[in-house]
């Protein structure tokens, strides 16, 4: 089952036993593991006896698996969300794997793991294939479709070319779309449910919307020369380095060839996180991007 159809039945409380989410898009994993949750267990004062969190080199496969069989107490099921499973060796993980065959239906094990697993890692061959929800990186109609989707798992109602807008200003990184989603619905005020193309430039600032687009233009042309002085004026007036990247990453994406330009692009996000400057390092990337 594809990650958008198992979420649609999922938000029903059509949860199996066990479900093993893995891919390289962290927040969605964890918008899915809440969603999940408020579906099970949608009365918050029986989250503390419904709900465990454990991380697997605390818990250990032991632990987990207590946990999973615990009856619920109040709800009609429990959620345990597990992580750093794919870290257990399989001599560790037998418990787990042994409870895999045959879990306890009232309870929804749901095993949390930010990257893509090799295809002969020992999870992918325990838990039943149609439990392996693969989390895929969004992009482009997909993109603009989960956003929206948010939004309304928010009670907002974003319009569709208000999401397009937020994406080619923001990129499309779905942590930073959401935060600034949940910025645009405050600038409309506190009882504005709907987003606009107006609540996004305000939240943005149609002045600093506008160079990112020309920046993104004039790396698109291959200008170094317009492109760079865009840059600095930009970090100049204090945009965040990893949100400019992040816009740098989103068109990659779409460029060919793709891998390459995006390969360089989530470098500068490595040394960026641990401690780069930002500047030359921008800088570098979008002369390296142009020069293309």
């Amino acid at each position: 089952m594809n990650y958008g159809s198992w979420l649609r039945a999922a938000e029903v409380g059509q949860v199996a036993a066990v479900t093993l989410l893995h891919g390289a898009e962290p927040f969605l994993i964890d918008e899915a593991i809440a969603r999940i949750t408020r579906a099970l267990i949608p009365e918050a004062a029986e989250l503390v006896m419904s709900r465990d969190v454990l991380e697997a080199r605390e818990a250990g496969a032991e632990g987990i698996v207590r946990a999973a069989q615990t009856f619920p107490w109040g709800a009609a099921r429990r959620v345990v969300i597990a992580r750093g499973v794919e870290a257990l060796g399989p001599k560790q993980a037998e418990p787990l794997v042994e409870y895999l065959g045959q879990p306890n239906p009232t309870t929804a094990l749901l095993l949390a793991v930010p990257q893509v697993l090799a295809s002969s890692h020992w999870l992918l061959k325990a838990v039943p294939a149609a439990s392996v929800i693969d989390v895929p990186r969004l992009s482009g109609r997909s993109l603009i479709g989960w956003l929206r989707a948010h939004a309304a798992s928010e009670g907002l109602e974003l319009a569709e070319d208000a999401a397009q807008l937020l994406v080619t200003l923001v990129g499309e990184e779905p942590a930073a779309l959401a935060a600034e989603l949940g910025k645009a619905a405050l600038a409309g005020g506190a009882d504005n449910r709907r987003i606009g193309v107006a609540q996004i430039q305000a939240v943005v600032g149609e002045h600093r919307s506008r160079e990112i687009f020309e920046l993104t233009r004039a790396v698109e042309l291959r200008d170094p020369g317009s492109a760079l002085p865009l840059l600095d004026r930009l970090l100049s007036a204090g945009e965040e380095p990893l949100r400019i990247l992040a816009i740098l990453a989103g068109q990659a994406r779409r460029a060919t060839p793709a891998a390459s330009r995006l390969a360089r692009c989530w470098k500068v996000e490595r040394r960026l996180k641990l401690g780069g400057l930002a500047r030359p390092e921008l800088c570098l990337l979008v002369a390296d991007l142009c020069a293309d």
